[in-house]
């Protein structure tokens, strides 16, 4: 998933371009819109990827279907992850994206996509 964060989480990665402040990942957790937590995870990225692990495997159990669809393309490889994600490509109450997205993660070399 390469898409460039937008809304709310667009601000912070302009001004953090031109070298303001970084935006607090405590922002993604917190965030009272859980639409807007695939963005702020964007935007996070897009400013440095270096410490978003943990990010990347909590959004596996976000309600919202983009936010689990960046944890399933970018959670690190480790058996807990892993495991996640195939319980996601399992779950007949996923949708058909995420379940696909699982699939192609875990068929992939040692799961690492």
């Amino acid at each position: 998933m390469r898409a460039r964060p937008d809304g709310p989480a667009a601000g912070p990665v302009r001004t953090r371009r031109r070298g303001g402040r970084a935006l607090p990942a405590a922002l993604l957790l917190h965030t009272p819109h859980s639409y807007e937590r695939t963005a702020y995870l964007l935007a996070l990225a897009a400013i440095d990827r270096d410490g978003l692990e943990h990010l990347y495997a909590e959004s596996l159990w976000d309600c919202e279907e983009t936010t689990r669809l960046l944890g399933i393309a970018s959670a690190p490889t480790g058996p807990e992850t892993l495991g996640r994600i195939a319980v996601l490509r399992d779950d007949p109450m996923e949708t058909p994206e995420v379940r696909a997205a699982a699939r192609t993660r875990l068929a992939a070399p040692t799961g690492s996509g």
